[in-house]
């Protein structure tokens, strides 16, 4: 009896079938374009420093060498990439700014849209990212439905113009 369960695990053999084959192929290739360069390296070895070449050579080579060929050796960590707190940090800030520079409420998309400019990041949701910052700083608040000002009284808040939101 043929069923969905067979197919999928068919499908995932085919699949891991696949990757090996695209690794090996990927692999040939860099071994390839490592050895021209060590040729290209040895003809212009006036151009170029012995300590550079062998830096440059090593510093590669750990590629080669890897022999991850496997999802589950694939190493989990997040090299290079800046962690999600700076993100968030800086996404916070410049919120805080926007809002301080104006002077009347601002629409949440306009908000969004403006953070995103200054960043470069992108907001998933406004509203969740906008409730965590509310968290983060007392002086933001939220007018009806949307709208986002800071406020730089501490008179108006004793008022209760929190309890709007």
């Amino acid at each position: 009896m043929f069923n969905e369960r067979i197919a999928l695990k068919m499908r995932l053999e085919q699949m891991k079938e696949a990757e090996e084959q695209l690794l090996s192929k990927l692999q040939t290739e860099r071994e390839a374009i490592f050895n021209r360069l060590r040729e290209l390296d040895s003809m212009s070895e006036s151009e170029t420093t012995s300590d550079e070449k062998i830096h440059y050579i090593d510093s590669h080579s750990k590629l080669i060498e890897a022999p991850s060929n496997t999802i589950e050796n694939a190493p989990k960590t997040r090299k290079g990439r800046p962690s999600r707190r700076s993100k968030t940090t800086k996404m916070r800030e410049s919120a805080i700014m926007i809002l301080k520079e104006q002077d009347a409420p601002i629409r949440g998309s306009v908000l969004q849209k403006q953070i995103e400019e200054r960043t470069g990041f992108r907001i998933a949701n406004m509203t969740t990212f906008m409730n965590t910052i509310k968290k983060t700083d007392d002086n933001i608040m939220k007018l009806g439905r949307g709208l986002y000002y800071y406020q730089k009284s501490e008179h108006i808040r004793n008022t209760g113009a929190r309890s709007l939101g």
